[in-house]
């Protein structure tokens, strides 16, 4: 089961295809080369929703030679040449039924879905469905808001203008952007528990003097300076009945922001993690909305070579490009150096 934006959104031509891939290696770098956050032991049984070009099961699979991947989308856009142990499948992830038996899956994986999904919460309760007793399902998605911690972006660029239309046309368009507060209710509800999240900052190009966060931000330029007018025109035309003419306007003024690091902004990446109980939660045990709990470590020990561990998420401290909160800067990037604020340590 996997649903990738509407064909008519991002068409799969080369260049798109190379996004995916230069998204994966953003990815790789702000998680120090780790593939999952969940605390896997000799996994069996790996499902990739929106696997796209597929770098991440054929990776996975690499690292878990005796587990069988499975990485499903609407494209058949994979290489042919794979590891014994991964195999693509074309499905929809938002389909009623998914064609996998339940409590099946030991790692369910899902990623870079933003504008892909009509219904988040409905996702996240079919995953739980089909883990298995003690598995684990997992998202990795992008908070595609532009934010900055020292003001150098400004309220009034078309970067945070752009992060407000775009929010609104996705949500037209039935494919709602979620915030990054939004996914560890829809874990709870669903019944998963040991639920980890972690976010990362992810620059939007190389301004960070941090060598890790600098080589993260070129990539994300480039996927950006690549991908950002398609998304764009695919959601700006049919959530807000934009002319595409408009929207080429738009990402003209867009670019020289993006490309200037006097502007230190980011986006923020999310990760979330849970575990299906090994007993069925039962009625009395459901969880208190009125005072949810907030997340919980799977591990407090250092990274390992396939995993990463977490830090609870506090509540919003700073102000957001869209004037919401985001991330307290003390409580992300846990697993790579913090982003440099100061002016000395920003390669302006």
């Amino acid at each position: 089961m996997a649903c990738s934006p509407p064909a008519s959104l991002l068409e799969a031509d080369d260049q798109e295809l190379e996004r995916i891939d230069i998204k994966h290696r953003v990815t790789m770098l702000l998680c120090s080369g780790n593939l999952h956050t969940a605390r896997l032991v000799n996994p069996k049984r790996i499902l990739d929703i929106g696997t796209g070009t597929g770098i991440w099961a054929i990776e996975m699979a690499e690292q878990y030679p005796d587990a069988q991947v499975i990485g499903t989308d609407l494209s058949p856009i994979q290489p042919q040449w794979l590891p014994q142990n991964v195999r693509f499948e074309i499905d929809d992830c938002e389909a009623k039924h998914w064609t996998w038996p339940e409590d099946h899956f030991d790692y369910i994986h899902s990623r870079y879905m933003i504008a892909s999904i009509g219904n988040w919460a409905s996702l996240v309760r079919k995953a739980y469905r089909h883990t298995k007793p003690g598995g684990y399902f997992e998202l990795q998605e992008l908070d595609p808001r532009f934010t900055s911690d020292d003001s150098t972006l400004s309220p009034t660029s078309n970067l945070v203008y752009w992060s407000k239309i775009i929010i609104e046309a996705a949500a037209n368009y039935n494919r709602p952007i979620p915030r990054y507060t939004d996914y560890l209710s829809w874990f709870e509800r669903a019944g998963f528990v040991d639920i980890q999240q972690v976010l990362l900052k992810c620059p939007m190009n190389p301004w960070p003097k941090n060598k890790v966060l600098k080589e993260a931000g070129r990539f994300q330029l480039l996927a950006h300076i690549d991908g950002l007018e398609g998304v764009s025109l695919g959601l700006l035309t049919r959530g807000l009945d934009w002319k595409a003419e408009e929207v080429k306007v738009l990402m003209a003024k867009i670019r020289p922001e993006l490309k200037n690091r006097a502007i230190h902004s980011y986006q923020t990446k999310v990760f979330i993690v849970g575990r299906k109980p090994e007993r069925p939660r039962t009625n009395t045990q459901s969880t208190n909305t009125n005072n949810p709990p907030s997340c919980r470590h799977l591990s407090t020990a250092p990274p390992t070579p396939k995993s990463f561990s977490s830090s609870a998420v506090g509540s919003p401290a700073v102000t957001h490009g869209d004037g919401e909160g985001s991330p307290p800067p003390d409580q992300i990037n846990a697993f790579t150096p913090t982003m440099p604020l100061k002016k000395d340590v920003i390669d302006a």
